[in-house]
């Protein structure tokens, strides 16, 4: 929420696939989590982006080209807010 007015934007891919709605939606509610949630049922999206392992973090910037991959986690907020700034400053 910190960079959502700046264009920032989080989205989240579920590639659990024995997860369905109603998991995700509790997952989403205990965590409070305020970003979209993508469920990739059949792991099309994670085969997209060739997602060997979980969790897979990608920031790309705002001309859509993926900046940087970090694989495993979990990530510190602290290094998200680094990433997230670098980028909207134009160096990922």
């Amino acid at each position: 929420d910190e960079f959502q007015d700046q264009g920032f934007i989080v989205l989240a891919v579920n590639t659990t696939y024995q997860d369905d709605l109603g998991d995700a939606i509790t997952f989403a509610q205990i965590r409070k989590l305020t970003f979209p949630i993508l469920l990739d049922r059949d792991a099309s999206v994670a085969n997209l982006y060739d997602v060997r392992s979980l969790p897979t973090t990608f920031f790309v910037d705002p001309q859509g080209i993926i900046s940087e991959v970090v694989i495993g986690g979990p990530m510190s907020e602290a290094l998200l807010r680094i990433r997230a700034e670098q980028i909207l400053e134009g160096n990922p």
